[in-house]
């Protein structure tokens, strides 16, 4: 775990309401040695999660793993389910920052722009599968499910407008977010198809999450969206 998604850890303890999720008492460790135990915990849930189920996983083969008492793993979280919270909120801040770097301004259509951030998606979850396992899985801790989950997803979405609305003349209708959330959820339900079913997500499946995508959003949008003069 590199210090970089250290320090994202320590933002969102920042976030009381978050906090109360991750770690049992409203404070933050800022020490270099409380740094490195979350960052071993996280590490250590991480290893275990490559050759082990998530609801497999104990707290206490957490801290096994990752040579931390049990009684000092108490202080940064209080039970399994917020160490593997904790991982798929960087899992969501590491797409967004995916979002940032694709240049829309290499795509002369929003097709073209839009297929190819699911294509960086898939290359984060085939670069560490436990991305996807963390995601997809069956009963692995609940994010969507609350409003931390749902908070990233329209960050996400928000952050893929906004791209769009800085190359393309956009539609101007009310629910044109709501909209690409609903796109977006349509992908994620494929994958999670994908990876129930095959453990991965196959070819086949990103191909059949590009046309479901792209063939929903057309129902909205023009096939050619004006480009906005520089």
């Amino acid at each position: 775990m590199s210090d970089n998604k250290d320090e994202k850890i320590e933002d969102v303890l920042v976030d009381s309401e978050l906090a109360k999720k991750l770690v049992p008492n409203k404070f933050k460790f800022t020490s270099q040695q409380g740094r490195a135990r979350r960052q071993k915990l996280l590490a250590g849930a991480k290893k275990l999660s490559e050759t082990q189920a998530i609801n497999d996983i104990t707290l206490a083969a957490v801290c096994e793993e990752a040579g931390i008492p049990r009684a000092s793993a108490y202080h940064f979280f209080p039970n399994i389910e917020a160490i593997f919270l904790a991982l798929r909120f960087l899992n969501a801040i590491e797409i967004l920052e995916m979002v940032e770097t694709v240049d829309i301004g290499n795509y002369d259509r929003w097709q073209g722009y839009l297929t190819a951030l699911i294509d960086q998606c898939v290359t984060i979850f085939h670069n560490d599968e436990t991305k996807a396992k963390l995601i997809y899985d069956t009963n692995t801790p609940d994010f969507e499910g609350d409003e931390f989950g749902e908070d990233m997803d329209h960050q996400i979405v928000d952050l893929v407008y906004k791209r769009l609305s800085e190359r393309y003349e956009m539609p101007n209708f009310e629910d044109i977010q709501n909209t690409l959330l609903i796109a977006y959820s349509i992908v994620n339900a494929i994958f999670t198809l994908s990876y129930r079913r095959h453990q991965n997500i196959t070819e086949d499946y990103i191909q059949e999450a590009n046309t479901a995508f792209i063939a929903y959003l057309r129902c909205y949008l023009p096939e050619k969206l004006p480009r906005k003069n520089r």
